[in-house]
């Protein structure tokens, strides 16, 4: 394990986490003005993922979430979901998950169970189910038809989550298809998008 990390943080890699950073601050950004349901905070983090490997990914959204925590800390307990999307793109990205649009929707699918998994119990058990974002809107929505918290909590975070995160990879294999083929060749799990 130790020379899987070793061999993900080479120079390319390493020069594409601020880069991962910004697009992930700038989805983040953007979404939060314009009030949408979803967040595009992980754009930057599954682009590395899916080109330089879940260690890297995992520093880009630890950092993402960490900046993002500055301006709303409401974000800070969800690095742990950011670290997670980026550990399980690069793993699926290693077995060419990203390589057609049904494999990319579904790699978008699995990456939704993920951040629903880790992120609804941080939801709940540090926020009460309500953060202040407009995925509490429809928390609320499931409250007022009788659900508990718990199954609230999680059935919003699938709706937001899934909506998200399939725009997000979609974003992700286009960009990747465009990329030159040097780039891509000088990146950890780029020579299997050539």
């Amino acid at each position: 394990m130790i020379q899987s990390i070793k061999k993900d943080f080479n120079m390319m890699a390493m020069l594409l986490i601020p880069i991962g950073v910004a697009i992930n601050i700038v989805g983040f950004q953007l979404t939060n003005a314009l009030r949408l349901p979803i967040f595009l905070d992980t754009i930057g983090t599954i682009l590395i993922g899916v080109i330089a490997g879940p260690w890297v990914a995992l520093i880009a959204g630890l950092v993402t979430n960490l900046i993002n925590g500055i301006f709303d800390p409401t974000f800070i307990p969800y690095a742990l979901t950011s670290i997670a999307i980026g550990v399980g793109v690069g793993y699926l990205s290693k077995i060419g998950m990203f390589k057609t649009i049904p494999k990319t929707i579904l790699s978008g699918i699995i990456i939704t169970l993920i951040a629903t998994i880790v992120s609804a119990p941080i939801t709940v058990l540090a926020f009460g189910g309500v953060t202040g974002n407009s995925s509490s809107l429809i928390t609320a929505a499931f409250l007022a038809t009788g659900q508990t918290l718990w199954t609230a909590v999680f059935s919003s975070s699938i709706i937001t989550e899934v909506a998200d995160k399939i725009i997000s990879v979609l974003i992700v294999y286009f960009i990747v298809k465009k990329m030159s083929n040097r780039y891509l060749s000088k990146m950890n799990y780029g020579h299997l998008y050539l």
